[in-house]
């Protein structure tokens, strides 16, 4: 059985005007994917509304990837829920 991707790499998104966004790119944090979130995969371009201490806030997914706590011991906030989905790849002819 494959494991499901748990945990994201994102930058926290600043602002978001006419499609423009601009990202906050000094480091890169780490949020677990809450199980009810894994069935639809959140993947790489996704914007997503994380957990943070200054409340909830919009996040640009730059990885997915499955982390298992036993090995790292490390406990992240959550992602509340997938707020724009990246757009689909067109295939190319």
């Amino acid at each position: 059985m494959m494991e499901n991707n748990n945990t994201i790499a994102a930058f926290h998104i600043r602002s978001n005007k006419d499609g423009v966004i601009k990202l906050q790119t000094n480091k890169t944090y780490c949020w677990h994917i809450p199980k009810p979130l894994r069935n639809e995969p959140i993947q790489k371009g996704d914007i997503v509304l994380v957990r943070t201490r200054k409340g909830p806030k919009a996040a640009l997914v730059m990885k997915v990837f499955r982390e298992e706590f036993e090995e790292t011991q490390r406990q992240y906030r959550r992602v509340i829920k997938v707020l724009e989905r990246a757009p689909e790849k067109e295939p190319v002819h």
